[in-house]
């Protein structure tokens, strides 16, 4: 059987309690104070700062960079769409006036095959009424 160890008394375990390691505050370990460790915390501190200040410069100027450059997009995109819409009128324009030839070949080819049709609907019709007319 392994050996257990010896129960201490009460008024030692106080004693023993009493001398903790670390003392606590709220919860909170306190660590001990060094002069050293004081100043090297200020000067993380005041390097934290500049760091903040820092970032926080760089945020305004990427912010104010991000507001330009949609402004910009925001130009462009119009200036698009008005050169876009002027290019349309025009060439309804054409279209309308029968200048324009991507337009005009397809019709004249469209105006062919329906004379066409219409002739030979009319001979159709009259070789219909010949032969009921018998």
């Amino acid at each position: 059987m392994p050996a257990q160890p010896a129960e201490r008394e009460p008024e030692e375990e106080m004693e023993a309690d009493g001398e903790s390691q670390l003392p606590e505050a709220n919860g909170e370990v306190e660590e001990p104070k060094d002069t050293e460790r004081t100043v090297v915390g200020e000067e993380e501190t005041m390097e934290e700062k500049m760091d903040d200040e820092d970032c926080e410069r760089r945020r305004g100027e990427c912010l104010d960079e991000m507001m330009d450059l949609e402004k910009q997009f925001q130009e462009l995109k119009e200036k698009l769409f008005r050169e876009r819409l002027n290019q349309v009128k025009v060439k309804l324009d054409e279209v309308l006036t029968g200048k324009a030839g991507e337009y005009r070949e397809p019709l004249a080819a469209l105006q062919s095959s329906m004379q066409i049709r219409t002739q030979v609907a009319g001979k159709s019709n009259l070789h219909h009424d010949d032969k009921q007319g018998l």
